[in-house]
């Protein structure tokens, strides 16, 4: 989004326009409830519209399509490493947060408004030097290969990633399990087309 772009207030699905509560928080809720597995599909699409529209779409078609606007307008990247790991959770980072924006921004989360764009812009912008980023960086690390000069740090980078690990939802821990297999399997094929090649 351009500087000199406004912010939404709308959603266009199909032709018609359904006007949308862009508070952080609302997101926030949204996000939290699209990951909640427990509930039905048709109604854990209806509680998340919910959260952001007052008047969402009645026919499942058009939800679908409202969900899908909202998440372009809403994610249109996510906090994930180089190998695809996710480095961030508004979840479980959140004291983390709340203190970078106050030390940062002299902005209180728990009390100041913000629509999500705002909450987005900032969050992308805080610096080094507050924990948040420090936990971010540890995270995003590569774990060095073992030399002989090299020890000390991999044992304090493995305890701190262990310390500052996010903790995986179950769709997460299938998704890595499936990636983890897949990894295995090309590196099966790839080491028997050396052997015949």
């Amino acid at each position: 989004m351009r500087v000199q772009d406004k912010l939404p207030t709308h959603i266009t699905v199909g032709r018609r326009r359904y006007r949308i509560n862009t508070d952080f928080r609302r997101v926030l809720r949204m996000t939290e409830i699209m990951d909640d597995r427990g509930l039905t599909d048709e109604a854990r699409d209806w509680l998340a519209l919910r959260c952001v529209m007052r008047f969402p779409p009645r026919s499942r078609e058009r939800q679908v399509e409202a969900l899908k606007a909202l998440r372009d307008l809403f994610f249109p990247v996510t906090c994930k490493t180089g190998d695809g790991k996710k480095i961030t959770d508004l979840g479980q980072d959140a004291e983390l947060i709340v203190a970078a924006f106050w030390q940062t921004y002299k902005v209180n989360l728990w009390r100041d408004r913000l629509t999500w764009f705002e909450f987005s812009a900032l969050l992308g912008g805080i610096p080094e030097g507050s924990r948040y980023a420090d936990v971010l960086g540890i995270r995003a690390r590569p774990m060095p290969k073992p030399t002989k000069w090299n020890a000390e740090e991999r044992e304090w980078l493995m305890k701190a990633k262990a310390v500052h690990a996010l903790t995986m939802t179950e769709q997460e821990q299938a998704d890595n399990y499936s990636r983890s297999v897949k990894a295995l399997f090309d590196g099966l094929l790839s080491m028997a087309g050396d052997k015949h090649g």
